[in-house]
């Protein structure tokens, strides 16, 4: 299992941090998709997210190695003026 930390809504609606079972490599895209399948009733709300990879902001086709990672947070869109 992995723990992905939340911000904002995501965190205020599921905690800070959720625990997800990811495959080996996976890419930004596919990060996604597994969360929002885990939590379903957030998955809009999670399709729209930036993800943080070890503190850095992933790009989408990169293969990212579960070996490799420290950290992943998902961080949704800010509005307001």
């Amino acid at each position: 299992m992995t723990d992905i930390k939340l911000f904002a809504y995501l965190a205020e609606t599921l905690g800070d941090t959720i625990e997800i079972q990811l495959p080996k490599s996976f890419t930004k895209s596919q990060l996604l998709e597994v969360v929002a399948q885990a939590f379903p009733l957030m998955k809009n709300e999670i399709m729209t997210c930036n993800v943080a990879i070890n503190q850095t902001f992933a790009t989408e086709g990169q293969v990212y190695e579960v070996a490799e990672i420290k950290e992943i947070a998902l961080i949704p869109p800010v509005s307001g003026g």
